[in-house]
């Protein structure tokens, strides 16, 4: 009876997508399961389980119908363990959810972006962020793309205006990527700014670097990554062997008024084979910053083993 059922329902889904898409098209489904470590001192480690789901469709070039030519979303859900006591909070668990979708016609891009981010789910609409945009293709040539528009993002701003708090601002959206034979760089502003750069992206070497903000506390809120990439096998069978340094931030919401900040520094080395990804190292140099309505507390660690693993699969 189970089987029946499965069959059916299975059966009912290929016809619903290839009633809603073209069967030239293509389809990509890709769950992605991630589990990261950090340690913060010699008994305090921050456990980071997380699982993604993304679907892509993309239009055939010969088709001339109407419909978009991509099609993408995600959804996602994670969570920040603590195995140590927080001072001032009870809560050890802090849960993140992640919406997002993406719709490009032609030279136009439509995209929306969904996070929850807190100690439980849904508590306040300051732990929500939301983001609207749309943006518009300038520059399509084989080397570089432009495209630039604007949009609205809904979240916790700390703006304070007359005594009243401003949730919703506008904001541009830009994405620029250049490449040659030399290098191959993205710049792209959705929310926050993010930049990616790699050098000799033809050869079996490469440098590949990335920065990005995660907030307006500057330096603090500055991410930064610089790595060397090894490719043996021209496929990629193995990726990334030898990264320099990195900057990450990790922010807390714990109540509508309190939130909790970490920063460090990781030095690390990752192995890639095929759907498997594997990151080990030492994080160092990093700070807890636990703000409320009234105070700011700031603790140094000292830190310590910094791990990730990373298993996805393209269907």
């Amino acid at each position: 009876m189970f089987n029946q059922s499965l069959k059916k329902l299975a059966g009912t889904l290929i016809l619903a997508v290839g009633f809603l898409f073209p069967l030239t098209a293509e389809f990509n489904l890709i769950p992605i399961l991630d589990f990261g470590l950090l340690q913060l001192g010699e008994d305090s480690f921050i456990f980071s389980p997380a699982g993604n789901l993304q679907f892509k469709y993309t239009k055939d070039e010969a088709d001339t119908s109407n419909s978009p030519d991509v099609i993408a979303g995600s959804l996602s859900y994670g969570q920040d363990i603590f195995s140590h006591e927080i001072a001032g909070c009870e809560k050890k668990n802090f849960h993140k959810l992640g919406l997002f979708g993406k719709v490009v016609y032609g030279k136009n891009t439509f995209l929306a972006k969904l996070d929850d981010r807190g100690a439980n789910p849904f508590e306040s609409y300051k732990n929500f962020e939301g983001l609207v945009f749309y943006a518009r293709k300038l520059i399509d040539s084989d080397s570089m793309q432009l495209d630039i528009g604007g949009g609205l993002a809904a979240t916790d701003t700390g703006i304070v205006l007359g005594g009243i708090d401003i949730f919703v601002v506008p904001l541009p959206m830009i994405r620029f990527s250049y490449k040659n034979y030399f290098l191959n760089t993205e710049m792209e502003w959705i929310g926050l700014p993010d930049a990616f750069i790699t050098l000799f992206p033809e050869n079996m070497f490469q440098i590949k670097a990335s920065c990005a903000l995660a907030g307006f506390d500057l330096p603090k809120d500055l991410m930064f990554d610089c790595a060397l990439y090894c490719f043996p096998f021209r496929k990629g069978f193995l990726k990334e062997i030898a990264s320099i340094s990195a900057d990450e931030v990790k922010k807390f919401r714990i109540t509508t008024e309190d939130s909790l900040k970490y920063d460090y520094f990781t030095v690390y080395g990752q192995i890639s084979i095929t759907a498997l990804s594997l990151r080990a190292g030492y994080a160092f140099s990093g700070s807890q910053t636990y703000r409320t309505k009234n105070d700011k507390i700031t603790k140094d660690y000292k830190g310590g083993f910094y791990a990730s693993l990373q298993a996805m699969y393209k269907f």
